[in-house]
């Protein structure tokens, strides 16, 4: 941690030394970055939300002196999801709705721009997903299922390119796991056993692939846990 803070001075130096220099602000941006992340992952939620939170202001104000450019875009989608990921380990539900609502727009401006752009599309996916997320935690089904349908829409079409991307596969098998829990609070267990067996197989598929990978072997050990208890 100390090393990441220390880091951060020498460069928060040099970008206040001259504001105008978009590259000391972008490599500032990604300094507070990573003390954030370190401090969430040592439970500083404040510390880490404020470190991300100033991260964002930077690259608002990058992203908005050159709109054209997509990296940039690219990065304030990013921001935008780290500081709604702390929010949701602090419980502000709709503070996390309204980030990773802006997490959307960003990356769907990117992903209409240039749909064959796998990380874009990528990108749209997890967005709508951890908007997911939130809606079934505030208890709106109808309204998660939607998000998890257009998520998942793109995870297939980015798995079906691609069928020998694991990660990929993976993503869609998490985005039928997602679809399966809300069918399942919303008591349509057929839907809900239909999504899960469409997950189950994709991580037995992978897992035969690469039998000594624990998180495959974790994922597909769910989908069966969860398959049992659905089934009559």
């Amino acid at each position: 941690m100390k090393s990441y803070e220390t880091n951060r001075d020498i460069i928060s130096r040099l970008a206040n030394s001259d504001p105008g220099n978009a590259g000391w602000q972008r490599d500032l941006s990604v300094a507070l970055n990573k003390v954030g992340g370190v401090q969430k992952d040592q439970g500083d939620l404040l510390g880490a939300l404020k470190s991300y939170s100033d991260s964002l202001a930077i690259r608002e104000l990058l992203a908005k002196s050159d709109p054209g450019n997509a990296q940039w875009q690219r990065n304030l989608s990013v921001a935008h999801c780290f500081v709604g990921n702390v929010q949701v380990a602090q419980g502000d539900l709709d503070g996390a709705l309204k980030s990773y609502g802006d997490y959307l727009a960003t990356a769907e401006l990117l992903a209409k721009s240039d749909p064959g752009n796998a990380v874009w599309q990528r990108d749209l996916s997890v967005s709508y997903s951890k908007i997911g997320d939130i809606l079934v935690a505030q208890g709106n089904l109808p309204e998660a299922l939607k998000s998890y349908q257009a998520g998942l829409a793109i995870a297939d079409l980015l798995a079906k390119s691609d069928l020998d991307n694991a990660g990929w596969q993976r993503d869609l098998s998490v985005s039928f796991g997602k679809l399966a829990d809300v069918h399942k609070q919303s008591g349509d267990k057929a839907k809900a056993r239909d999504d899960l067996r469409q997950g189950q197989a994709i991580m037995a598929r992978l897992t035969k692939l690469s039998p000594d990978n624990a998180v495959w072997k974790r994922d597909l050990a769910w989908f069966d846990r969860q398959l049992k208890e659905l089934t009559p």
